[in-house]
């Protein structure tokens, strides 16, 4: 009897704790479903941030167990003495500039071509979104050819059209090269922003047209009082893209100039790559890497906040 009554409460313990079980799994089944992603990024993205912030104040190779302590050397050195490193930022801020203004009023104006009723109109957008679906090692090829100094595209037809004067070595003239390259990059990115503001365009209700109509506005007044308030959310959203893609450039600069010549056309990407990878000077490119990430995460947040309470109501 009493061992029947030791099993009954044990029977019953074990139903209570498995009940306890179910309730927390009930309670936290949404920590499960995000865990998988949760440990990818912590061993893929947060450990990895951890550690360059770590060998940042080290000088290493990247490979000897040796390191030397040097607290905040490195980045006295960079926003001090380091010429290469205000070469790249200039160049990265050329790049953001330049392409944060041409494609936002190239993108828009062509969206808003392709935004009308025109013959073979689905062809042009294919055409635009075209380069977007190209590899940048393709692109960066093809451009090379293009800007080939004897056999090239462009000086061929400078020559041409008597314009023998214009020629320049493109890749290799320290006055040009930075925006020959910045040139390639726009021409790939035009497609993306033409197909976003092509689909901002589609969503504004055409009764706000006709209305505009009706009030005696046509065409250009159309366009710069109720399609250009409408789509600026998107635009912002454009802005923020065009921005860190700005920041973060590498591949172009690697596949056409190589950063040169010397440091002309260096960007702060390409350099921390140079840096870790060619020179061996891990650390200190541990500590450039921290501050790109610094100014892409302020960029950031001051684009969010002039983002913010500025939507447009329909």
């Amino acid at each position: 009897m009493a061992t029947a009554a030791a099993g009954a409460t044990q029977h019953r313990e074990d139903r209570t704790a498995m009940q306890r079980v179910l309730r927390a799994l009930r309670a936290n089944g949404g920590f499960f479903f995000i865990l998988p992603g949760l440990v990818v990024y912590l061993g893929f993205i947060a450990w990895p941030i951890i550690a360059t912030f770590y060998n940042g104040f080290f000088i290493w190779d990247g490979i000897s167990p040796d390191r030397e302590f040097t607290g905040l050397d490195h980045y006295v050195r960079l926003l001090t003495k380091d010429r290469a490193f205000r070469l790249s930022i200039r160049n990265n801020v050329y790049w953001a500039i330049i392409t944060v203004v041409v494609l936002s009023i190239c993108g828009f104006l062509f969206a808003w071509l392709l935004n009308q009723r025109i013959r073979m109109r689905n062809a042009y957008r294919a055409a635009f979104f075209l380069p977007v679906t190209a590899s940048l090692v393709v692109i960066g090829y093809t451009w090379e050819f293009i800007y080939q100094p004897e056999v090239g595209m462009l000086n061929h037809s400078l020559r041409r059209f008597g314009l023998e004067e214009l020629t320049r070595v493109w890749l290799a003239d320290p006055d040009v090269t930075i925006f020959a390259i910045i040139l390639v990059s726009l021409w790939a990115s035009l497609g993306f922003w033409v197909v976003v503001f092509l689909a901002a365009l589609q969503a504004v209700p055409q009764d706000l047209y006709d209305c505009a109509a009706v009030d005696g506005a046509t065409g250009f007044r159309q366009m710069w009082h109720v399609a250009v308030p409408l789509t600026m959310g998107t635009t912002r959203a454009l802005w923020i893209l065009g921005l860190i893609r700005s920041i973060n450039a590498f591949a172009l600069v690697f596949l056409l100039s190589r950063g040169g010549p010397y440091h002309a056309s260096e960007v702060i990407a390409y350099q921390i790559y140079d840096l870790a990878f060619r020179t061996n000077h891990t650390g200190y490119a541990s500590a450039l890497s921290i501050l790109l990430l610094l100014i892409s995460a302020i960029v950031t947040v001051i684009q969010l906040l002039l983002m913010r309470g500025r939507r447009v109501q329909l």
